[in-house]
C-alpha cells in the first residue's frame, strides 16, 4: 500500500509539474540537452527578431515627417544648404528615444505567430531589401537622403526612368512601407501593425505632395512619367521607355 501511494503521489506530481521537466530523471540526458538547446535557439531567434524590428522602426519610422518638413519649404532649405540636416537630427532623436523607451509597450501585446505570418513577413522583408538595393544602385545614398536636392547649386538632371523607377514612381517609399509591415508580421506585435498602417497613410499623403514639387520642376517631362508609371503598385508588363535622366 505504501509503494502504491508513493507511485500515485509521483504520478500526481508528474501531471501537475511543468511538462518540460516532468520525468526528466527517467529520460535520456542527451535528449534533454537537445531540447534545452532547441529552446535556447528559439528564444534567441525571437529576441533577435524583436531587436531587428526596433532597429528598423528607429531607422525608418521618422522618414515621412523628415520629408514633410523639407518639401513644405524646399526653396528655404536649399538656401540653408546641407546645414539643414541639423534640423533632421533632433527629429530623428525624438523618434529614436521614444521607440527605445516604449519598446516594452510596442512588443507587449502580440497576436500568435504561425507559419503564414512568418512566410508573409519574410517575403515582405525580402522584397523591401531588394528595393533598397535597387534604389541605392540607381540613385546613390547622397541623392536618396536629399543631399543633392538641398544643395544650393542644385541643377535639374531630368526624370529618372531606369531600373526600378521604370516600374514604380516611389520605390523608396514602397520599401519603407513594406519593411515596417514585415516587422509587424514577424513580431506579431499589435502596436507595430498600427504603426505600419499609419505609416502607409502618411506616404499616401507625402507622395502626391512630392509629385507636385517634381511637376513644378520638370513640367511635361514628369507629367509623362506620372501618366506611364504607377505610384506604388508595380506594373507587371514592362513598357519600353528611353532613359531621360542625364
Amino acid at each position: 500500500m505504501v509503494e502504491a501511494d508513493s507511485t500515485h503521489d509521483s504520478s500526481i506530481r508528474c501531471h501537475t509539474s511543468a511538462p518540460r521537466t516532468c520525468g526528466r530523471e527517467h529520460s535520456n540526458p542527451f535528449m534533454n540537452s537537445i531540447a534545452d538547446l532547441r529552446l535556447s535557439l528559439t528564444t534567441g531567434f525571437l529576441h533577435l527578431i524583436d531587436f531587428v524590428a526596433l532597429f528598423y522602426l528607429v531607422l525608418l519610422l521618422w522618414i515621412p515627417f523628415y520629408w514633410f518638413v523639407f518639401h513644405a519649404a524646399i526653396r528655404f532649405w536649399r538656401r540653408v544648404g546641407n546645414r539643414a540636416f541639423w534640423v533632421a537630427l533632433p527629429v530623428w532623436l525624438i523618434f529614436a528615444v521614444g521607440i527605445v523607451l516604449g519598446r516594452h509597450e510596442l512588443l507587449g501585446q502580440r497576436w500568435e505567430r504561425n507559419a503564414l505570418t512568418w512566410v508573409v513577413g519574410g517575403v515582405l522583408f525580402g522584397v523591401a531589401s531588394w528595393l533598397d538595393v535597387q534604389t541605392r544602385h540607381t540613385f546613390g545614398w547622397r541623392r536618396l537622403v536629399g543631399m543633392a536636392e538641398l544643395n544650393p547649386d542644385h541643377h535639374l538632371r531630368g526624370v529618372v526612368r531606369t531600373g526600378v523607377y521604370d516600374r514604380v514612381r516611389h520605390p523608396r517609399y514602397l520599401l519603407y512601407m513594406l519593411m515596417i509591415l514585415s516587422m509587424a508580421f514577424l513580431t506579431g506585435a499589435q502596436p507595430i501593425f498600427l504603426l505600419a498602417f499609419l505609416n502607409v497613410l502618411l506616404y499616401q499623403v507625402l507622395a502626391p505632395f512630392e509629385e507636385r514639387e517634381l511637376l513644378d520642376q520638370y513640367g511635361p517631362q514628369y507629367e509623362d512619367y506620372r501618366r506611364s508609371v504607377p505610384r506604388f503598385l508595380p506594373q507587371l508588363k514592362r513598357t519600353p521607355s528611353a532613359p531621360i535622366s542625364s
